[in-house]
């Protein structure tokens, strides 16, 4: 499938801005902002979701099992 040429227009534009020295820093602070947010919404979340029901205070954590299996 070939793109329009307007997107491709575009498309060389966009690249052109990219490989110019002079925006490196910004879009470097851009992808690594990108990427933490990526690996919070990856690993950190889950994991903190997990721990929250794991690790809770109180009771309920112990309802599952009877009495005699879990000193609570």
């Amino acid at each position: 499938m070939v793109a329009p040429p307007q997107l491709r227009a575009l498309l060389f534009a966009i690249n052109a801005l990219l490989r110019k020295r002079r925006y490196h820093a910004a879009l470097a602070m851009l992808k690594g902002f990108r990427n933490g947010a990526v690996y919070g919404a990856k690993i950190r979340a889950p994991h903190a979701l997990v721990m929250t029901f794991l690790f809770r205070s109180g009771r309920s954590a112990c309802t599952c099992y009877p009495a005699s299996y879990l000193p609570c």
